[in-house]
């Protein structure tokens, strides 16, 4: 494989270059498409990855002639919020932005997902570039468009479709990464392996020792084909309207967790979670057989997913924060449905479909007692 790859996603909407490879500073793909901008530039970091490569981002860019600032956030999810969005335009207006500007999001999927929603708003819109920095943000937040934050309602719940002009993944980053921040990126590709292309499940399940020593090229292959997974889904359908919303296997339970855990629990962990809920699911529907379920289980459970929840996560609690979920319809929670390792059910294109409450209770039963350790 090469050293640096390039993909293109393209539909009559929006065309994006992904470029994959090593030292973002010597790809010559990054300095030209900055330098036809003819823009200054903000770079917009969180506060820890903004120590790590915030400095030396805007040397180079300053070397390079253009104008640059740089603006940091507190670190976390907390800071997809309406007043971090609010201080940081006020600092981009303080600092001399404005139509003309060109944003650059450095870090992972909370950055991605807030300089993006920033970036589509900011003067009505300015162009941006997404350097993701998380294996997240890499395979699944900054590609497709989806920018936004959470609101106490739920997560994602504000936002806008608005696509990076183009998107640069350094693969040195992920050794920085923590083991934490591994697993967290790898839940998004096991979702893809899951929902598409059965290759990738395959790769984690019989190769898992690469995954364990970080194996570059492994993990360069891993990052490849599950950007050509979300690549050509969001090509597709840009606008989530049917097929777009496979991708969200595992998060309508997910996304519920992480609300009612505020947060403290990391996206990754869970969507494993939600995506062994939801593919039990699809077994007590006869979508997938037990030993598929047991397969896709037992692969979370030896990654090291703690696949556990507090006693703020029950039933009831459950079902009021689903009802808010983006798919939800009239207020019913909708799922995708497995139909298959590597296939999912489109219910006529929908992707997604209401589950029999009776079937829906015993399930989040189920989910209780397996995943609830107590005070342990």
């Amino acid at each position: 494989m090469k050293d640096q790859i390039t993909l293109k996603t393209k539909s009559k909407e929006f065309k994006t270059t992904i470029s994959i490879g090593y030292d973002l500073l010597k790809n010559p793909l990054f300095l030209q498409l900055c330098q036809e901008q003819h823009s200054p530039f903000a770079i917009v970091t969180d506060d820890h990855v903004g120590k790590l490569y915030g400095q030396s981002l805007v040397d180079f860019l300053t070397a390079a002639g253009l104008d640059v600032t740089l603006h940091t956030f507190k670190a976390g999810e907390q800071s997809k919020s309406r007043s971090v969005k609010e201080h940081l335009e006020d600092e981009l207006f303080h600092a001399g932005h404005g139509r003309g500007s060109t944003l650059i999001a450095l870090g992972g999927g909370v950055t991605t997902d807030l300089v993006g929603y920033i970036a589509a708003t900011f003067c009505r819109g300015v162009p941006y570039i997404s350097i993701p920095t998380s294996l997240l943000g890499m395979v699944d937040a900054s590609i497709g468009g989806k920018t936004g934050i959470n609101v106490s309602f739920g997560k994602n719940l504000i936002g806008a479709t608005y696509h990076p002009l183009a998107i640069f993944m350094d693969l040195s980053f992920l050794t920085t990464l923590s083991d934490d921040g591994i697993r967290e990126g790898t839940a998004e590709i096991l979702k893809h392996g899951l929902i598409e292309h059965s290759y990738l499940f395959e790769m984690l399940d019989e190769d898992l020792e690469k995954w364990t020593e970080r194996d570059m090229p492994f993990f360069k292959k891993l990052v490849y084909e599950s950007c050509q997974v979300k690549r050509k889904v969001v090509e597709a359908d840009p606008y989530e309207k049917g097929m777009r919303r496979m991708l969200n296997f595992g998060h309508t339970i997910g996304h519920a967790i992480e609300v009612l855990e505020e947060y403290k629990m990391p996206h990754g962990e869970a969507v494993a979670l939600g995506m062994v809920v939801e593919s039990m699911i699809s077994f007590k529907l006869g979508k997938i057989s037990e030993s598929e379920f047991d397969e896709i289980y037992n692969l979370i459970k030896v990654m090291g997913y703690r696949l556990s929840i507090s006693e703020k996560v029950t039933e009831r609690q459950m079902l009021h924060m689903m009802r808010f979920d983006k798919k939800a319809k009239k207020r019913t929670p909708r799922f995708v449905i497995l139909d298959g390792i590597g296939k999912v059910e489109s219910f006529k294109d929908t992707y997604c479909t209401v589950i029999d409450e009776d079937l829906l209770d015993e399930t989040l039963g189920w989910m209780v007692a397996e995943f609830y350790k107590g005070d342990a």
